[in-house]
């Protein structure tokens, strides 16, 4: 009787236990704050790092770049499937940040990656939704020196 009751015991516990690992996970970057998704996009586009990938970009994200008129825009699977590409790759740059606007649903940024020849500025639009703050659109633009 009292290794059937252990036994029961044992299949109940690991019943429950494969039953909560399995559920779904709240993204890791839900409820993170603006400044985070800054600096998780610069790891991403400067240092190679692509862990938060997914987590950082809103569904209908797109990046566009002005300078190029022919082009369409990027989408969010495309952008990270580069970003994957490159992952460990480090790019010799300084890069900042500052807000163009910023409040409690959305915040525009502007992130300067200054390189030995030439300077990039991405215009970052990043909403707060039900889902945390993600970044919704990026411009691209490359400025004369």
């Amino acid at each position: 009787m009292k290794t059937l009751i252990t036994l029961i015991a044992t299949v109940a516990f690991t019943f429950f236990n494969s039953v909560s690992f399995s559920a779904e996970k709240p993204e890791p970057k839900k409820y993170i704050n603006v400044e985070s998704i800054i600096d998780h996009y610069i790891a991403a586009t400067t240092q190679g790092e692509t862990e938060y990938l997914k987590s950082i970009f809103s569904q209908d994200f797109k990046l566009t770049s002005p300078s190029n008129s022919n082009s369409k825009p990027f989408t969010k699977s495309e952008i990270i499937k580069h970003l994957q590409s490159l992952k460990n790759v480090k790019l010799l740059c300084e890069t900042n940040y500052s807000f163009v606007e910023k409040n409690n649903d959305s915040s525009i940024v502007k992130v300067i990656s200054t390189f030995k020849d030439f300077e990039r500025i991405d215009y970052l639009t990043i909403c707060n939704s039900e889902l945390g703050w993600k970044v919704c659109d990026v411009m691209v633009a490359y400025p004369e020196k």
